[in-house]
């Protein structure tokens, strides 16, 4: 009995091991692949015609709060467009998420008030994941170089997508967003070392 329980122990601990180097050899794949090309000063962000704003609620599903990755999101596209980095906005998000928000109204919305012109902003309500709004990015809009904008995290998995599933994309950068601070915030950030490894077997599937 001992023995046998000692070594399910062995073996449960060894597949949390190789859980945890999974994870970490993911995230570091991730971010290696998007080195120099996420920017936080906008004077050195490459010039392009086009953002790419990913999209989620301006609520949080956890109290019903103010979304501060949504606040920060159109924040740096405000930013963008002011300075005159790019032309276009392609804000890309879920048309009726689980709130039954559409994510992607509401940015432009929010983007109108803060002085945006609306001409300016395209829809894409079927981005409900990253890799929908990537995929969509290059073959419904037929993007080949676009800015993504939303957090570092965020951004660095979407430019390993569109250099990853054969979209012939290039000069794929990111701006990158203020990240959240919010007490519930860093669940989002322990959910992306998860969604990392989801991207791959995306990837290997697609």
């Amino acid at each position: 009995m001992k023995k046998a329980l000692g070594t399910i122990l062995k073996v449960g601990a060894t597949g949390g091991i190789g859980c945890i180097v999974l994870l970490l050899v993911c995230n570091h794949l991730v971010s290696a692949n998007a080195k120099g090309r996420v920017f936080t000063e906008i004077d050195s962000l490459p010039q392009s015609d086009v953002a790419l704003l990913l999209g989620t609620s301006p609520r949080t599903r956890i109290g019903n709060r103010v979304n501060q990755f949504f606040a920060y999101r159109i924040d740096a596209a405000e930013r963008l467009y002011k300075a005159g980095k790019v032309k276009t906005i392609l804000i890309s998000g879920a048309e009726n998420n689980k709130e039954g928000e559409n994510e992607v109204v509401c940015m432009r919305d929010s983007l109108v008030a803060r002085g945006v012109d609306v001409h300016c902003l395209m829809l894409d309500g079927k981005g409900l994941r990253t890799l929908d709004s990537v995929v969509r990015a290059a073959k419904v809009y037929g993007l080949s170089s676009f800015v993504v904008v939303s957090q570092r995290f965020h951004n660095e998995r979407a430019i390993y997508l569109a250099d990853h599933l054969g979209l012939n994309t290039e000069r794929v950068t990111g701006y990158c967003a203020e990240d959240a601070t919010s007490s519930t915030a860093f669940l989002t950030y322990i959910r992306e070392y998860f969604a990392r490894v989801k991207m791959f077997i995306d990837i290997l599937s697609s």
